[in-house]
């Protein structure tokens, strides 16, 4: 078997976390007299997205992500808040939401059978461990390599150093899975990682990093590592 090792990310990849965070916006929404309409939940993904973005790169420490966001969303919208108050709202509501992507359970379920599979996340970790405890995917995971643990977050590639010496096996008998260009696939390829791109919207790769495999369905790599025996 060529990758018995399988290194998930879990935000976009196994879980939904944009639907997740729309969830938690909306429940959000009464509690601060905010009505979250398709614009402004548009706006918080950008804003989002650009954060953690900043956040890979480190730009921006995780702390400073958590407590600007909210501040910096409200002040789009000429709104005064208090950032910390309004992220810690969101994220006891977020870590309750458990949005899977499309076949995720059945692709882990099926990979479990030949395969032993990690987590790799930049992902806060109590939300982590809550939403795939209630979603009843942490069965199917070893261990989770949080950033928030390890000190280092993708793309560093003292990151995936960290899980390759931890795991102690061959970098080639392990494969990364993620949905993110500048985080997976750029880690994966400066640790020297095979990858595979989870590309379900199957968007345009104009960057210059380069997965080993895309895939658009979960399902397909079942199909992919399957035949790679």
């Amino acid at each position: 078997m060529k990758y018995p090792i399988l290194l998930f990310d879990l935000d976009n990849t196994i879980l939904d976390t944009k639907a997740n965070a729309e969830k938690a916006l909306h429940k959000m929404s009464p509690l601060i007299d905010f009505p979250f309409d398709p614009e402004q939940i548009k706006y918080w993904h950008v804003l989002n997205d650009q954060l953690w973005e900043e956040f890979e790169q480190k730009k921006l420490t995780r702390s400073d992500l958590l407590v600007k966001r909210f501040k910096l969303y409200f002040e789009h919208f000429n709104r005064e808040v208090d950032g910390e108050k309004f992220n810690h709202t969101y994220l006891n509501l977020f870590k309750m939401q458990d949005v899977l992507m499309p076949h995720a359970q059945s692709a882990l379920e099926q990979l479990s059978h030949n395969h032993r599979i990690f987590a790799v996340s930049n992902g806060t970790k109590d939300k982590q461990y809550n939403q795939l405890t209630q979603s009843h995917l942490m069965q199917y995971f070893e261990k989770l390599y949080l950033s928030e643990d390890i000190g280092y977050q993708k793309p560093d590639p003292t990151f995936f150093k960290y899980v390759v010496n931890d795991l102690n096996w061959s970098k080639s008998q392990m494969l990364v899975i993620g949905d993110s260009l500048t985080a997976d696939i750029s880690g994966a390829n400066k640790a020297d990682l095979d990858s595979v791109w989870f590309n379900p919207k199957k968007v345009n790769n104009d960057t210059g990093y380069l997965p080993t495999f895309e895939i658009s369905d979960l399902n397909q790599l079942v199909t992919l590592v399957d035949g790679q025996n």
